[in-house]
């Protein structure tokens, strides 16, 4: 994907993002960090508008300390236990069963697994559709997928 039209779906996940929940009522909200060499979904402006509109939201995110994945309250704040909504990326996903593809690692289906009262969303580029996706018992499907071009819920 060239970085003109990566910006632009980009943008149009996060418009979509931004209509997916009424924020106003969700108290804490998990969100990766983009990683721009992975290419992924850059929901930067999503976390902005989350922090500037909705200020006493708690926010958290995962980051890899000390070769571990630790949840982290953003800002310096705790993380809540209990999150009301996550935001994962993806590489592919399916359409029908809403399962995802991540990078192989297990961490999201593991955290997902640890929060079953959470809106899941998933974001990922059109391109990453894939129809019949193989997935194990312990894969977690998502709620919502957001791309580009559609918004997907089961």
């Amino acid at each position: 994907m060239l970085e003109e039209e990566h910006r632009r779906a980009s943008a149009a996940i996060v418009e979509r993002l931004k209509q997916a929940a009424d924020w106003a009522a969700v108290r804490s909200v998990h969100y990766f960090e983009p990683i721009a060499a992975l290419a992924e979904v850059d929901i930067n402006d999503f976390i902005r508008y989350l922090e500037d509109t909705f200020p006493n939201m708690r926010l958290a995110t995962s980051r890899k300390i000390e070769d571990k994945w630790e949840v982290i309250g953003v800002h310096g704040g705790t993380p809540p236990e209990q999150i009301d909504v996550i935001i994962v990326p993806m590489l592919g996903f399916d359409p029908k069963t809403l399962h995802r593809i991540g990078y192989g690692g297990g961490y999201y289906d593991q955290f997902l697994a640890t929060q079953p009262q959470a809106q899941k969303i998933g974001v990922c580029f059109e391109q990453g559709k894939a129809d019949n996706l193989p997935f194990d018992d312990h894969d977690e499907a998502l709620d919502l997928i957001i791309s580009e071009q559609a918004v997907r819920q089961e």
